[in-house]
């Protein structure tokens, strides 16, 4: 056991925290559950960090109150491991669902296994069984010890099986990148508990969400804040993307009619939520491997892997049910009216004709509405 090293990793590993903490204090403004979560799991690694450091320092030492010292702090991180695990599966949900309502109804059964392992340790503290010291203080992990790091490694693999399922069947946008926090983690948690003596667990933790904040920053760089559709910047990442392989889709523009007679008339807070209702009729109409773009103002775009006038009329009609529906409802004091415009990309166009071809049919059937409701 090199004392020198495990002191310095979980140090820059609580480094690596500190400056996660303050630089994600903008976005902790936001209150958002998840935010809560994820500011958790990071307080809980930096003490882990600094609890595991200490249980290393008077591990073998016979000093007063060092075996109180070594049985508490390695208690605690016993507790973090389990408790950090726990919340990660947590905080996967409320990153793609945004659902509260969740987390009662699957999991409040996932943690029955982190409350038995919790209160497990309690006992531990008097008989052992799942770590104990010798007359000189010497930690020594029991095989029933062993739960624990299985434990971590079933609450990732559900973790992943969340995010799996979210993401079948769909084209929804994959700004949160799993992995990023995976692998350094079950690296490091591996390494540990194979070998005894080195600390790379909870600094590879750290690691773990210092990407997961990082991809978070992408989903802010990319996403409309009020629609919650993509954004002008995500389109133009993707049309980089599709020209430079020149792969076939279909494009469709939406543009709402008389949006600025909906502000005039009830005001801009009514207006916002105009276009948050556009934005789930398209996200309702579009198809499953799609994306739904907020253009510009009060202008959104469809982009997805078609190569027929056909399939772009169904897209084109699905709108139309949709928007349909939403009129009926009668659950708004405003109507909403959708002029569209459609166009095929096939690899060997610009971009900018894509573009144009869809604004240019958008535009024919705007000034038709506009001209009958002058007329």
């Amino acid at each position: 056991m090199n004392l020198q090293c495990i002191i310095v990793t979980n140090g820059i590993g609580i480094a690596m925290l500190v400056i996660l903490q303050i630089s994600s204090y903008l976005v902790r403004q936001r209150k958002l559950p998840s935010d809560r979560v994820f500011t958790a799991m990071i307080l809980l690694t930096a003490l882990a960090c600094a609890s595991e450091t200490i249980s290393f320092i008077v591990d073998g030492k016979t000093f007063f109150g060092a075996h109180t010292a070594a049985m508490l702090t390695d208690t605690l991180t016993y507790a973090i491991n389990v408790t950090t695990s726990y919340l990660w599966c947590i905080y996967v949900d409320l990153r793609l669902y945004k659902q509260e309502s969740r987390l009662k109804k699957y999991y409040s059964w996932l943690a029955v296994p982190t409350l038995i392992l919790l209160l497990a340790l309690i006992p531990n503290l008097k008989w052992g069984y799942l770590f104990s010291f010798d007359g000189n203080n010497l930690y020594s992990r029991q095989p029933l010890g062993y739960i624990y790091y299985i434990s971590v490694f079933m609450y990732l693999g559900f973790s992943v099986c969340v995010r799996y399922r979210y993401y079948k069947g769909s084209a929804k946008t994959r700004f949160f990148p799993i992995w990023m926090f995976l692998m350094p983690i079950i690296i490091g948690t591996t390494a540990q508990m194979v070998f005894y003596g080195i600390s790379l667990a909870w600094c590879s933790v750290a690691l773990g969400l210092v990407g997961t904040h990082m991809s978070l920053q992408n989903e802010l760089s990319y996403i409309d804040p009020l629609t919650k559709l993509c954004n002008r910047n995500y389109l133009d990442h993707v049309l980089a993307d599709v020209s430079r392989k020149g792969t076939e889709l279909g494009g469709v523009m939406i543009d709402i009619d008389f949006f600025k007679s909906i502000n005039d008339m009830f005001g801009h807070s009514v207006g916002d939520e105009a276009l948050i209702s556009a934005a789930e009729i398209i996200n309702a109409a579009k198809p499953a491997k799609s994306i739904s773009v907020r253009f510009a103002g009060d202008e959104f775009i469809i982009i997805a892997r078609v190569n027929n006038e056909f399939e772009l009329m169904n897209i084109e009609n699905s709108l139309r049910n949709q928007l349909e529906k939403f009129n009926v409802s009668d659950k708004t004091e405003y109507k909403l009216s959708f002029s569209i415009g459609t166009a095929l990309y096939n690899g060997k166009r610009s971009i900018d004709s894509f573009l144009n071809e869809m604004d240019d049919k958008m535009y024919s059937e705007k000034k038709r509405k506009h001209c009958r409701s002058t007329a």
